[in-house]
């Protein structure tokens, strides 16, 4: 998880990691190489395997809740979309637009669609910042679930600190674009 105040650099270093921003240096996962700037390598934003969930959940208004997450791929997997719509609570909203949704509704279909493709990495960007207290808290323990079930990589960045107590190993501080400390979870106790 990273967390940190406004203007940080957060959300550019998510943003980089997609591909969807210039970055100079290397980025590899799991052997394989995303950008090496001195090698003149970049993949594109599509060739990484991405699942990204952004402050705005970025929904294609013209399409349903459905539509917009199975986006991009050849066919349906009905039933891992039928879990996933029941996982995020979205299950009455498959037919609805994006214009139809509440906050927190738009940023549970963006969570869906970010899981849809099975992602080598998920990229979060305040996945839960619009839900209500006892939905953040459903969320996240069904988000972790999901992440040691399909062995995923998450990148956060929350304000929450109860975020990094459920979801995440370790924990960044990031001020003016550079890493300041690092932090172990161990038990749901931080370690300094």
């Amino acid at each position: 998880m990273i967390s940190g105040e406004n203007g940080a650099g957060k959300t550019t270093l998510l943003r980089c990691l997609a591909g969807l921003e210039q970055a100079d240096g290397r980025i590899s996962l799991g052997g394989k190489i995303w950008l090496d700037s001195s090698a003149g390598l970049a993949l594109r934003p599509e060739q990484r395997q991405l699942g990204c969930v952004w402050v705005d959940a970025a929904l294609l208004p013209w399409l349903s809740v459905e539509k917009n997450i199975v986006l991009g791929t050849a066919s349906t997997d009905t039933a891992w979309l039928a879990e996933l719509a029941d996982m995020f609570d979205i299950t009455p909203l498959m037919q609805r637009k994006p214009c139809m949704l509440s906050a927190g509704e738009a940023q549970r279909v963006a969570l869906a669609r970010a899981l849809y493709k099975r992602p080598s990495l998920l990229l979060l960007d305040e996945p839960f910042s619009a839900q209500a207290p006892a939905i953040r808290q459903r969320l996240r323990l069904r988000l972790k679930a999901m992440q040691e079930r399909l062995h995923i990589p998450v990148l956060m960045v929350s304000h929450d600190v109860d975020d990094a107590h459920v979801l995440a190993r370790q924990h960044w501080h990031m001020r003016q674009g550079r890493l300041l400390l690092e932090v172990v979870h161990a038990k749901k106790e931080i370690q300094r």
